[in-house]
């Protein structure tokens, strides 16, 4: 592995070709900007420099065994000044987790292999990389296995607006008789609505922590499987654009089965109405999922603060912060991450 000088390092200093040090340890980190969880801006003022204190720095963000890890993909050689005992040229630091090819092959469809993971499987899945993951064999499959983001809006704010139809026709005769004027049915629609957009974000939260957390039995590849299909891959591969996002048929399933409780437990108009604003909600969900991770929030923005959120949910502590479009379910559920408390 090459040596390089601080000063040959120091002349890497832009998006084009950016180069840090740690530990003795030289990388390049160009490939790795869109992909930071804390987004490129945060990484701006650093190319080119030493960055062995500012990641050990508990004051501006201590980063975890994890981010050691992932380092090793962008490691291109030592420092030739460094006075730290740097570890011989073809050691990694896995400072925890697993080297990847030791449990699973890459080159192989995913789905095929995690279920005989057995008790390795959970700290397997949340010790994440950025590499690409193929989930099926059969191109076909795997195609459709994966989502572009702008797919959720397309796919499904046509039916929000249908929903929304439908229900403003349908509330006049949910609703009380002396309420029959077109703009106090648009007032109780709306109000119904934008509660359905509210009531997503409880939605949201129940079904990440209790179906897409759940712990599944050690001894049943099945459930190990369903699990790493429905969110494992994620946590796993947390980089992979076309994997932020529900495919429109996964995503159908859940929508079919609440529209269905919906309309069987409710009036037609008042659950249609709730049911739209619901799956806005949803759209909304999806899309901001995708921004925290591939977006670059101003500092001190509101989406900053969220990335900042999730990206504690993903490289710290998976078991706090499960809320994603909205913080607000974590703190009376007592699930905020430590350092957000």
């Amino acid at each position: 592995m090459e040596t390089y000088s601080l000063e040959e390092v120091s002349k890497h200093n832009s998006e084009d070709s950016a180069w840090l040090v740690n530990n003795g340890r030289v990388f390049d980190v160009t490939e790795f900007l869109s992909h930071h969880p804390g987004g490129r801006n945060v990484l701006l003022p650093k190319f080119g420099k030493d960055v062995s204190e500012i990641m050990q720095d508990p004051s501006v963000h201590k980063h975890s065994a994890v981010a050691y890890n992932m380092m090793n993909k962008y490691r291109i050689g030592k420092l030739s000044s460094s006075k730290n005992n740097v570890q011989d040229e073809d050691e990694e630091l896995n400072m925890e987790g697993y080297k990847e090819n030791e449990l699973v092959d890459w080159s192989k469809p995913m789905v095929a292999q995690v279920g005989k993971l057995g008790s390795e499987y959970m700290k397997w899945v949340h010790s994440p990389v950025n590499r690409p993951l193929r989930l099926f064999g059969p191109e076909i499959v795997e195609f459709f296995s994966k989502t572009p983001w702008y797919i959720v809006p397309i796919v499904w704010l046509p039916v929000v607006l249908y929903l929304s139809i439908v229900g403003l026709m349908h509330l006049s005769d949910d609703v009380a008789s002396a309420l029959t004027n077109m703009y106090s049915i648009f007032v109780i629609f709306l109000c119904l609505f934008l509660f359905g957009t509210f009531l997503w974000t409880l939605v949201e939260y129940i079904l990440h922590r209790y179906l897409f957390h759940i712990t599944p039995p050690d001894d049943s590849p099945f459930w190990i499987t369903f699990h790493f299909f429905i969110h494992g891959q994620h946590h796993k591969v947390p980089f992979d654009s076309g994997r932020l996002v529900f495919p429109p048929v996964a995503a159908s399933v859940f929508a079919v089965t609440f529209y269905t409780l919906f309309i069987s437990t409710l009036p037609y108009g008042i659950a249609n109405s709730l049911f739209a604003g619901g799956l806005l909600g949803y759209v909304m969900y999806d899309c901001i999922h995708y921004y925290l991770h591939h977006g670059s929030p101003n500092h001190g923005s509101y989406f900053h603060s969220l990335k900042s959120y999730h990206v504690a949910h993903h490289f710290e502590d998976s078991k706090k912060g499960y809320g994603i479009s909205s913080k607000l379910w974590d703190f009376p559920f007592n699930t905020t991450p430590m350092k957000f408390e």
